[in-house]
């Protein structure tokens, strides 16, 4: 009896070590999260609402993880005069000057025809597991499911960087 006693309290003990020690999953994140804030970004979960898809009455929330860079090079009068934006990978009728598949949720219209071209080569550079775009006067938002691994962020972060030097 006291043999299956002392199995039953190990097998116990080992179990609780299973259940705390982090998944390869959760060691991916945790390393790509390192990696990101070597990087400048600042990571944070979100939830965010997407724009209506083509024949869905409500929008859809989304917790995701969001990847900022703060915008610490821009003037007061730039901050004034800033026009934000948010695109999603959403087919919507509010796509104007974006690949197929993406929508504009907030933004349509205001950026110049350069811009959006701008917009429209960094969307096609990126990877399919990046699910939004935002950009305002505080930062640039990239809203990524972290799939792939460190690689896929200097991608990202690659991506990104002439429009964070055109300002918009």
């Amino acid at each position: 009896m006291e043999w299956v006693i002392s199995i039953v309290v190990m097998l116990s003990l080992v179990g609780s070590v299973m259940w705390i020690k982090p998944s390869p999953r959760e060691r991916m994140q945790s390393r790509i999260r390192l990696h990101a804030r070597a990087l400048g970004f600042i990571v944070q979960i979100a939830t965010i609402e997407t724009p209506r898809a083509k024949g869905e009455m409500d929008v859809e929330r989304k917790r995701l993880p969001a990847y900022r860079i703060l915008r610490a090079d821009l003037s007061r009068d730039e901050k004034d005069h800033w026009k934000s934006w948010q695109v999603f990978r959403v087919e919507n009728v509010a796509n104007q000057g974006l690949p197929s598949q993406w929508s504009w949720k907030r933004g349509e219209g205001v950026l110049t025809s350069e811009q959006c071209q701008l917009l429209s080569a960094l969307i096609e550079s990126l990877p399919e597991s990046v699910f939004a775009l935002e950009s305002s006067p505080m930062h640039f938002t990239v809203y990524w499911r972290e799939s792939g691994g460190p690689e896929v962020l200097d991608q990202i972060k690659a991506a990104i960087q002439p429009v964070l030097q055109a300002k918009f």
